[in-house]
């Protein structure tokens, strides 16, 4: 049996939204043909616009120079020109630790000794669920002198950067505290409790995700899906299992009685100023007063002068946390900007008659970033007061590990990586992380989103919690200029108290329901989310939701998912997305897509060293198939798209050609909707581990596939895009070709759009067109249609090659499309005709209809018009029959059945027959590509096929080969042969040459017997 695949699961669930709210149209494109220039125009051209693309080595190469290059470029950015300032606290981190499970029985106890067996660990430390699915406990001890003194005006304070996920701290069998979350750091005062030997305990307490494991087992963790995983290639490698343990560091801090323990400054650049919040920590036992706070606001990673200061009188400081706030105006600051995220240093100090009793150092930038609610539509964003597009990537693990690993030369690259591929932003996926990578993301000018740890559901007995833990998560982002958005949950998957009880939008909730928050308490959920983030910076942009298949959410902006070339048809159906359709959306809103893309296997070499061995056998015939991969999607998805394959080196090629060609495709789609879509983020980047999500544009060594270079060019920001829904035509059509300007830049661009078309066989160029365009800021615009005209004799490979020139003449970028010229078939065929369909087709295919021809079409199923084709077959003819509706008939002896399958924009071929396979045929009446079928013919043994798509789960043959589900059959009946087709063939005939080309095969051929 099949593995239970939860997220294609959630993927393919139907939108409620589709039956009521109205999905967005296309663009109205009332735009000019391009001028056809003449001979003279031609010659004026100094040398053509195509350059051969470079190769897929060739771009490794420049990757590799281009990230030694950005690494000197962004040095400067992370120099640290107030390395002097000290601070006076003293920190000891604590690294080595033992562990042992609590409640797990014989496996950890040494029977003969009857004691629990320690085992020595390094902080940080994650580890799997375990066999229970995720809920264990665990001790972490730690042994240690303490020989430091403390005055009566010091205290020592034990701090955890983050444990997931509860964590109960013990001091020398003291209970010191608890908490719960896995992001957030947290605090005790230990002082009363420390002795000059001591043990530290950390009971550590996992539990099952609010998600759940399977359609019932679920718990009350506050986690997604999304972790940073551990070397096991079964559960480790993939990071949607809830790990736990202790993956931040721990440290012993002494501090002063007064402590001065956040500063976060709210810079403004509009009234050129600052509003620092310091937070001052009171750890004695009465109130303090008669206090001094200095602050001075210096450059860190720039030359030059203080920008601003201030000197306040703090009349008292009372017992526990106090929050102080001053208006600071500045001068001669720089912005802080994607290229260039200059950076300043808050040094703050707290001082008791003229002698400092606290100081601390917090990092800040001046940035702007917001989302327009008074415009329409509402939620433009815009950064330093420009328009801006935010393009980027989600992040499953890959940054942590290298904190994890102390391995921050490698989270340069990554954030390089990143920057390289023309993104602007990173989605931290389902979670907050450890402050090291957003401090990196600072210093190298990476916008930023985190999301609060919620993935479809929450339970209403963590309400309470999910608010605490929202408030955890701004306080620790709010400091850092990088931050520029936060969500609160991934893919809410909650009921509606209008639906009907017995039709509920997730299977899940129909087992599950009764535990977890309704649609409408959820809002409530959010509306308290964002005051409690309010309350922390009011400045924050929020998004309720990220991918919302329950929407709309009353506040805010939407955001929708999309895996169209994946998980087919998801969101939006491909040829729809490509001519501008969008699913339904908040009305008068901009969305997101924070999420979209397909998978690409690892690159072999990565399998060959370090996939388990079972992972490569071969089947019985040396056949390999990737169902062998833990969780990779290849093996029941693929079959939509590109045909099976029978070795690692082939299954590697054909899937990460699919990848690159659905990022381009889905990329451009989004950025021509700029009047929409404010942001959109790929699913994933990078790889953590090998075959970890296999989505990735980067394999876990760093090794790009295909698709990362598709991704970076779909992405240049200013740029041209030509879309037409035709591929192949015939000699002598003109097609119209959009040629769009592509501009996430934050200013416009007067321009020229040039535009050639050449045979590939020689370069010569035939036809030449040019129109004059502005580039808009942040946006998308269709300069015009390129009529693009085939003489009768020209047949072929062609190319149309586009390209944006500036004012002083320079190529700008360029972008070309192949087009497949057929000519027009030469078959001189007469056929019979029953039915109405029969009909249709012969006349799209230009047939003449005679009563005594060889061959016949055949769409009347009636038992006359069966008995009728059998005759005709059996007396040495060939028939065709057309069938659109599920039946169960027969021809003679031959039955004939068909059932419904998920439509699709592929049909492979039987490698025996010299006929096409079929993709994204094109629509004439639509307008754009469409399926190709979605009615599959019912394999009874008899005859063979032609034409197939793939079955999703079941086998056929060998074990990994997939079900063949036909789509064109072949039978053989008395002296001629049958050919049943349930194509969606209506309107696709006369402009798909491939498609005609298949049928008239069929109709006159005897290769196909």
């Amino acid at each position: 049996m099949a593995e239970h695949d939860l997220f294609r699961e959630i993927a393919m669930m139907k939108h409620p939204a589709e039956a009521t709210d109205k999905e967005i149209e296309p663009l109205d494109l009332d735009v000019d043909y391009f001028e056809v220039l003449d001979s003279k125009g031609k010659k004026e051209m100094e040398e053509s616009l195509f350059q051969p693309e470079k190769s897929f080595d060739e771009k490794c190469m420049d990757y590799d120079l281009a990230i030694m290059e950005m690494r000197k470029k962004y040095q400067p950015f992370m120099e640290n020109r107030l390395k002097d300032f000290k601070s006076n606290v003293e920190i000891k981190e604590i690294s080595d630790f033992e562990f042992r499970y609590l409640d797990d029985g014989e496996r950890f106890t040494d029977r003969n000794r009857k004691e629990a067996i320690w085992e020595k660990v390094i902080i940080p430390d994650y580890r799997g669920p375990g066999e229970e699915k995720g809920k264990w406990r665990a001790y972490y001890r730690h042994r240690f002198d303490c020989t430091q003194k403390v005055t009566q005006t010091e205290r020592m304070i034990l701090r955890f950067q983050c444990v997931d996920y509860i964590a109960l701290i013990y001091l020398n069998g003291n209970f010191v505290g608890r908490h719960e979350g896995f992001f957030a750091p947290f605090e005790f005062d230990v002082t009363d409790y420390l002795d000059e030997s001591n043990e530290l305990i950390i009971e550590c307490r996992n539990d099952i995700s609010i998600l759940g494991v399977g359609p019932v087992l679920d718990g009350d963790k506050i986690y997604g899906a999304t972790g940073p995983g551990w070397d096991d290639p079964v559960d480790g490698w993939h990071h949607c299992p809830a790990g736990a343990g202790v993956f931040g560091k721990v440290t012993l801090e002494k501090r002063p009685e007064i402590h001065i323990d956040n500063i976060f400054v709210r810079s403004d650049i509009d009234q050129d100023g600052v509003e620092i919040r310091v937070g001052i920590m009171n750890y004695g036992k009465d109130i303090k007063r008669d206090y001094e706070i200095l602050v001075n606001l210096k450059p860190k990673n720039l030359s030059g002068q203080d920008i601003g200061s201030t000197v306040k009188e703090i009349p008292y400081i009372g017992i526990g946390k106090n929050e102080y706030r001053y208006w600071i105006p500045v001068k001669d600051y720089k912005l802080w900007e994607s290229e260039s995220p200059y950076l300043y240093g808050a040094v703050t100090q707290v001082n008791k008659d003229g002698r400092q009793v606290s100081s601390r150092l917090e990092t800040f930038g001046f940035k702007k970033f917001i989302s327009d609610e008074s415009s329409f539509p509402k939620g433009k964003l815009y950064l330093n007061n420009r328009p801006v597009i935010l393009r980027g990537a989600n992040e499953m693990g890959h940054l942590q590990q290298c904190v994890m690993n102390g391995d921050f030369d490698q989270l340069v690259d990554d954030i390089l990586i990143a920057k390289y591929c023309n993104m602007n932003y990173y989605r931290m996926t389902q979670r907050p992380v450890q402050e090291e990578i957003y401090e990196y993301f600072d210093m190298l000018g990476m916008m930023h989103q985190s999301d609060l740890p919620l993935f479809g559901f929450l339970r209403r007995n963590q309400f309470s919690e999910a608010i605490r833990q929202t408030e955890e998560m701004e306080n620790l982002v709010r400091k850092h200029v990088s931050t520029v958005m936060v969500t609160f949950i991934n893919e809410p998957m909650c009921i509606r108290r209008t639906e009907d009880p017995n039709s509920k939008f997730s299977k899940r909730y129909n087992v599950k329901g009764h535990r977890h928050l309704m649609r409408d308490e959820l809002e409530a959920f959010f509306e308290a989310a964002r005051q409690a983030v309010y309350v922390q910076n009011p400045d924050r942009v929020i998004k309720n939701v990220e991918g919302d298949y329950d929407g709309p959410t009353k506040s805010g902006m939407p955001d929708f998912h999309t895996y169209t070339m994946w998980y087919t048809n998801h969101g939006q159906p491909i040829g729809r997305l490509m001519k501008g359709y969008l699913p339904p959306i908040k009305a008068g809103w901009m969305t997101g897509c924070g999420e979209y893309g397909a998978e690409g296997l690892d690159h072999e070499h990565i399998m060959r060293e370090r996939y388990p061995k079972e992972w490569l056998e071969t089947d019985e015939n040396g056949n390999w198939y990737p169902d062998k991969i833990v969780r990779a999607q290849t093996h029941s998805v693929h079959g939509d798209w590109y045909p099976e394959q029978t070795n690692i080196t082939d299954w590697v090629e054909a899937s990460q050609n699919h990848q690159a060609n659905a990022t381009k495709l889905m990329t451009d789609s989004f950025r021509r909707r700029a009047d929409l879509i404010n942001h959109t983020a790929i699913h994933l980047l990078i790889d953590a581990w090998p075959s970890g999500w296999m989505k990735t544009l980067v394999a876990c060594d760093r090794k790009p596939k295909k698709a990362y270079f598709a991704y970076k060019e779909a992405l240049e920001p200013l740029r041209i895009n030509l879309y037409t829904g035709r591929s192949h035509v015939y000699a002598g059509e003109t097609i119209d070709v959009e040629a769009w300007i592509l501009n996430d830049l934050g200013q416009e661009y007067p321009l020229t759009v040039k535009a050639e078309l050449s045979a590939i066989s020689d370069g010569k160029v035939s036809a030449s067109y040019e129109m004059k365009a502005l580039a808009r800021p942040a946006g998308a615009v269709c300069s015009g249609k390129i009529p693009v005209t085939f003489d009768r004799d020209q047949s072929g490979s062609w190319r149309l090659t586009g390209a944006i020139i500036n004012e002083e003449g320079h190529v700008v970028n360029r972008e070309s499309i192949n087009i497949e010229v057929h000519r027009n078939p030469n078959y001189d065929l007469s056929v019979k005709i029953l039915g109405q369909d029969a009909e249709l087709m012969a006349g799209n295919l230009d047939l003449r209809k005679v009563s005594n021809s060889q061959a016949m079409i055949s769409s009347d199923l009636s038992s006359m018009g069966l008995s009728s084709l059998e005759t005709h077959v059996r007396g040495g003819g060939r028939g065709l029959l057309l069938v659109a509706d599920e039946i169960e008939i027969s021809v003679g002896e031959v039955s004939i059945a068909t059932k419904k399958c998920q439509p699709v924009f592929f049909a492979d071929r039987n490698r025996k027959y010299s006929i096409p396979n079929l993709t994204m045929l094109y629509d004439k009446n639509k307008g754009y590509i469409d399926h190709i079928g979605k009615l599959a013919i019912e394999d009874n043994g008899q005859g063979h096929t032609l034409l197939f798509s793939y079955g999703k789960s079941s086998f056929d043959g060998s074990k990994g080969a997939k079900k063949q589900l036909p789509f064109v059959r072949s039978i053989k009946i008395g002296k001629g042969r049958l050919f049943i087709l349930s194509l969606m063939w209506k309107n696709k005939l006369g402009v798909n040459p491939q498609l005609d080309k298949l049928i008239l095969e069929i109709l006159a051929s005897e290769s196909l017997d």
